[in-house]
């Protein structure tokens, strides 16, 4: 399936041990992973906090790791429609973009709208449910 995975994801599956690194590790390759530039950008910002501890060389192996996972796509058309967060915009457009089956978020607000633009909204729970494709 084409997913559209939003940061928060991402940077818990590097940053804290449990459930969600495991499904990133387990369940995540027999997926096509999209996200957009601003996505990447916020994982690194955030990787970079202090809190996390993590060395400048960890950062970038994590980084490499992500590329090598995802494909980073920007995209010019926008997303016109209603959403609960502006600054989550990008994710709608960039699903409809790559005609993605979900957009997988631990955002509260986009995971209780459920359908934006006509995508489907998950949370990282329900990844390990969905059919596998073989890479």
């Amino acid at each position: 399936m084409n997913l559209v995975v939003d940061a928060n994801i991402i940077i818990s599956a590097y940053t804290c041990a449990g459930s969600v690194r495991k499904t990133w590790r387990q369940d995540f390759i027999f997926h096509n992973l999209f996200i957009s530039p601003e996505i990447f950008a916020e994982v690194e910002r955030n990787l970079r906090k202090a809190e996390f501890k993590l060395a400048d060389e960890e950062v970038r192996v994590i980084l490499v790791d992500i590329l090598d996972r995802c494909k980073v796509v920007r995209l010019s058309s926008k997303y016109e429609g209603a959403i609960p967060d502006e600054t989550d915009r990008h994710l709608v457009a960039l699903a409809q973009g790559m005609k993605a089956d979900r957009i997988v978020t631990g955002d509260r607000p986009l995971k209780e709208a459920n359908n934006l633009g006509g995508m489907q909204v998950i949370p990282i729970s329900e990844v390990a449910g969905l059919p596998k494709e073989t890479q």
